[in-house]
């Protein structure tokens, strides 16, 4: 039994217990993804006997007494390349936290982590404004630009190596599924890209009470209560979802007559989260 600080900020008991598996194991420890995400957490001031403080404040590991109440906790965690393990190092109690900010603390995380020699080959993070920001700041180029390759990586505060950036497959998965139910219909080389045609499979579906191979219901096309499921959002940007969408058309119903475009807008996504899913192992053994 012992007593674990866990106070806001980087947990130096952590960083300290994986630098002693990095020396007994350092094929095991000695690689690593940081991973960062924010949480939404409730508005509650409380005293803590074990402090003898009100805790509930904004608190970012800094020991300054701050008056504004914390919404959110953002969270890093480490995790292994080789070997199925994860530690979270640190947490941070903040309100509105600025890219500026953010960068500081993640410059500051492999710096630490850097000095117990843990290398940070990869950042995974969701598809926030702030995110891609932060990103940006570091020396990232995201924004797709036609004209120019996009820059996934920056240097290393330390070492000067390459530390790649990678969005959150099942994040960004779901960010492709909101945007094409906000948006539709959406134009294209080969057409509109709409919505309608997934709200159109599925009342065909549930009318005819027979599934055309897909697992479309009306869950996934009425989303807003589970937005969070990534399962209803990786169903409904499906290779079947697709396949039927063409069967449908082939078959002559006149609503699929113009599916094609939204069909292929599935299998960019799905492509692009295949490419995604792949790329992190392809530069980690780039760098090994």
């Amino acid at each position: 039994m012992s007593s674990v600080d866990a106070k806001p900020g980087l947990n130096m008991m952590m960083l300290d217990m994986l630098k002693r598996r990095q020396e007994e194991d350092p094929a095991k420890y000695g690689c690593v993804t940081l991973m960062l995400d924010a949480m939404a957490i409730k508005k509650h001031i409380q005293y803590n006997p074990q402090t003898q403080n009100m805790s509930g404040f904004v608190d970012m590991g800094d020991g300054m007494n701050e008056t504004d109440v914390a919404t959110e906790a953002l969270v890093f965690m480490v995790v292994g390349l080789q070997g199925h393990w994860k530690a979270p190092i640190a947490y941070y109690l903040t309100n509105t936290l600025s890219p500026d900010t953010q960068k500081v603390l993640i410059l500051h995380a492999l710096e630490e982590l850097h000095e117990r020699g843990i290398r940070v080959l990869c950042i995974t993070m969701d598809g926030h404004a702030s995110n891609i920001s932060m990103c940006t700041q570091l020396g990232c180029q995201l924004k797709a630009n036609p004209h120019e390759p996009l820059k996934t990586f920056f240097s290393h505060p330390v070492t000067g190596e390459k530390v790649f950036v990678m969005m959150d497959v099942c994040h960004m998965l779901k960010l492709s599924r909101n945007m094409l139910q906000a948006y539709s219909p959406i134009k294209s080389s080969t057409g509109q890209i709409n919505w309608t045609h997934i709200v159109q499979l599925n009342d065909i579906q549930m009318k005819d009470g027979l599934h055309a191979a897909n697992k479309l219901t009306d869950k996934h096309v009425h989303f807003d209560s589970q937005n969070m499921k990534v399962s209803l959002a990786a169903q409904t940007l499906s290779r079947s979802v697709t396949v039927a969408l063409r069967t449908l058309r082939d078959l002559g119903y006149p609503q699929f007559k113009h599916c094609e475009a939204t069909a292929e807008f599935i299998e960019v996504v799905l492509y692009a989260n295949m490419v995604m899913n792949k790329m992190l192992s392809f530069n980690a053994n780039i760098c090994f």
